[in-house]
């Protein structure tokens, strides 16, 4: 380890000095919003930080999940992780870089991830579909929304993450109301850009939850879905499009939204296409050789 960096674990109080790492080098190419640690946070397992002399973050790797680092650290964190495979972007070259150099293989074929993105000066204006509501989330509705969150999400995935085994229940998604509570305590949530479709008998039909950093003036969109027997009626469309108005209100001038890139999974990706949402990278995994 170079001696001018300090090399620790990382838990849940340590997210917000992760976030500002990734903050203060944000661009639409880099894989990780602050909204993704967020949301990610309650999976949060073996994950390390390092920190220069003045206690600054300067990188930061989660197991199973992404790493964050400079290219001076790119190869130290690399070998921390220590994965069989590993997953960045294609825009994060110093990265790529790192990886081949450690003796990874970029891997063809199989799942991918997009990062699209849109800037929020052009939105359409919002249609609700007939019968429903669209409003954001009252602070007293963290079961219902877990509940729309559970039925939308299966198998079980929290947007890129995978939810760990032990916490799955007949493959579904393990979002507790305690879960979303979590959520809805954790910064920088903002109810605001928490957005849900209302269906005629008051359950939730389908939810757009936003992130905002307004440093970079970014929204995200992580994660959206709609709930079985509400399909089809462009509710994701309007959920989604409610979030992005509430982000340009708050300031944001720009969003971002990962959606699969391969042909497993073409319906998200023309939903964000549909709301102006253009690629500007895509997920690359390495694996180790052998």
């Amino acid at each position: 380890m170079g001696a001018e960096y300090a090399r620790r674990e990382a838990g849940p109080a340590d997210i917000r000095a992760m976030q500002a790492a990734a903050q203060r080098t944000w661009t639409p190419g880099q894989r990780r919003h602050i909204g993704d640690l967020a949301w990610g946070l309650r999976y949060l397992g073996r994950a390390a930080l390092w920190t220069a002399a003045d206690g600054e973050v300067a990188a930061w790797a989660i197991a199973g999940d992404s790493l964050y680092a400079p290219a001076g650290l790119a190869g130290e964190v690399i070998g921390w992780l220590g994965e069989p495979e590993i997953t960045v972007l294609e825009t994060e070259e110093h990265l790529t870089a790192a990886l081949e150099e450690a003796g990874y293989v970029r891997r063809d074929g199989g799942p991918f991830f997009l990062h699209c993105a849109v800037e929020l000066d052009g939105l359409p204006e919002l249609t609700v579909p007939e019968g429903y509501e669209i409003r954001a989330v009252r602070p007293d509705e963290a079961g219902q929304r877990a509940a729309a969150h559970r039925a939308a999400w299966r198998p079980a995935r929290i947007g890129a993450l995978m939810v760990p085994p032990a916490d799955l229940g007949a493959g579904e998604s393990s979002m507790t109301t305690e879960a979303c509570q979590s959520v809805m305590d954790t910064w920088p949530y903002r109810a605001d850009l928490d957005q849900v479709a209302v269906a005629p008998d008051g359950s939730f039909a389908a939810f757009a939850l936003g992130w905002l950093d307004e440093v970079n003036k970014a929204g995200e969109l992580e994660p959206v879905g709609t709930v079985p027997g509400h399909t089809r009626r462009g509710l994701a469309s309007a959920v989604s499009l409610a979030s992005l108005h509430a982000m340009r209100a708050a300031g944001a001038t720009r969003a971002v939204v990962y959606p699969r890139g391969d042909e497993a999974y073409p319906v998200a990706r023309k939903v964000y296409f549909g709301l102006g949402f253009e690629p500007v990278a895509r997920t690359v995994t390495y694996v180790r050789a052998t």
